[in-house]
């Protein structure tokens, strides 16, 4: 069985922020992924690309929206 998470890294243990239910000296592998930290009440959504998509002249933002998020491209 699989179970997602989340945890701290202190003195050299990962130390686990809710409660789990392993056994003492369960030999487990463990994935390492980054938390995003996001300000309180912020909400990931396509708001953002929808501004943008609304000023573009080019019909498919699709095609170039990396041009469009991060300015050019170099090719």
């Amino acid at each position: 069985m699989s179970q997602t998470i989340t945890a701290i890294f202190e003195d050299g243990v990962f130390k686990p922020l809710e409660k789990v239910d392993v056994p003492e000296h369960k030999r487990l592998k463990i994935t390492l992924a980054n938390e995003v930290d996001r300000a309180a009440g912020e909400e990931c959504s396509l708001i953002g690309i929808i501004d943008i998509a609304k000023d573009c002249y080019d019909i498919d933002l699709s095609v170039h929206h990396d041009k469009y998020l991060y300015g050019e491209v170099p090719c």
